[in-house]
């Protein structure tokens, strides 16, 4: 997969949101992402996080104290998943 940067500007967020959202609820949201803006997001809340833990060969987790996002590798694409705690 080409991993070159993207900027990850308000209204990119926004067209993916509205475009990549699946079975959300009031505190859990669901998104797939292309591969280089879901590395690029993991690098800024990374910054945040008090931890991050590589599950596996596949899946991330960081946690802030107050949201787990969790990132997993899919065929083409990353599934990016936040819980609100």
């Amino acid at each position: 997969a080409n991993r070159e940067k993207h900027a990850l500007s308000t209204s990119n967020y926004n067209k993916l949101e509205n475009k990549n959202k699946m079975n959300n609820t009031a505190n859990k949201e669901t998104y797939i992402l292309d591969d280089s803006i879901a590395f690029e997001l993991m690098d800024l809340l990374k910054a945040k996080a008090r931890h991050f833990i590589q599950l596996n060969e596949y899946v991330y987790r960081l946690f802030d104290g107050q949201s787990v996002v969790t990132f997993t590798t899919l065929e083409n694409n990353i599934q990016v998943e936040m819980v609100k705690g």
